[in-house]
């Protein structure tokens, strides 16, 4: 069959030798396999953050595809919308467990509160709460990512169940997004300093952590229109 669309946000197209795409044919929503070469690439990924990702948008003009890597999908069942979601929290995890390496790298070393009489960051009591807060966030969200793996893979998860489970990654989400701001807080201006790894962590976690897979209202939405019945 001849193709001919547009498919905006398609992650790690740049690198990638074929792309599995969304179509309609016939009236029932099904998957084709395409060559990336055969796609043309779109530079229409203006981020501040998870730039690396390179989801731009590929188009087909035309494409001549064979029968044969197209394809009708069934819906997505629970367990497959949890597999998505945590494939967007885990570099989101990812990011906020490699500020706390940067953050730990400062600690190690000879600086100290701008502005006060302490010889390093370590004396101050406010300095140590935030750091143990932002560490606590970090490790909780790991925690609920994990959790949520396991229950995903090791049981079958029903419908009503589902919400429950979005909610606890839109969650983790947040509390990296929380985690990042005590970090830039113990930083300082110097945390967002181009030269600073940690403003870069920090950019892709407000980015990522707002991806339509940890949208939190709709969690909250969705997990009480269940409790309600």
């Amino acid at each position: 069959m001849r193709i001919s669309d547009r498919w905006p946000n398609v992650s790690g197209c740049e690198d990638a030798l074929w792309a599995v795409l969304g179509l309609v044919v016939d009236g029932v929503y099904s998957f084709a396999v395409i060559l990336v070469a055969d796609l043309g690439i779109e530079g229409t990924w203006h981020m501040a953050g998870m730039r690396g990702t390179g989801s731009r948008t590929v188009v087909a003009d035309d494409v001549l595809v064979p029968a044969g890597r197209v394809a009708a999908t069934s819906p997505f069942t629970t367990a497959d919308r949890m597999l998505y979601s945590m494939t967007v929290l885990s570099p989101v995890v990812g990011a906020a467990l490699g500020a706390l390496d940067a953050v730990g790298a400062m600690f190690a070393s000879d600086r100290k509160p701008f502005m006060t009489t302490y010889n390093r960051m370590g004396e101050s009591a406010g300095v140590r709460q935030w750091l143990a807060e932002a560490t606590q966030l970090v490790h909780r969200a790991e925690t609920t990512m994990l959790a949520v793996a396991h229950e995903a893979y090791t049981t079958e998860v029903s419908e009503n169940e589902g919400p429950r489970l979005h909610m606890d990654l839109a969650d983790a989400a947040r509390d990296c997004r929380s985690a990042l701001e005590r970090m830039l807080d113990l930083h300082g201006a110097s945390g967002v300093n181009t030269a600073n790894v940690l403003q870069r962590n920090w950019r892709d976690v407000a980015v990522g952590s707002r991806h339509p897979h940890l949208n939190p209202y709709f969690a909250v939405e969705r997990y009480g229109t269940v409790l309600a019945g």
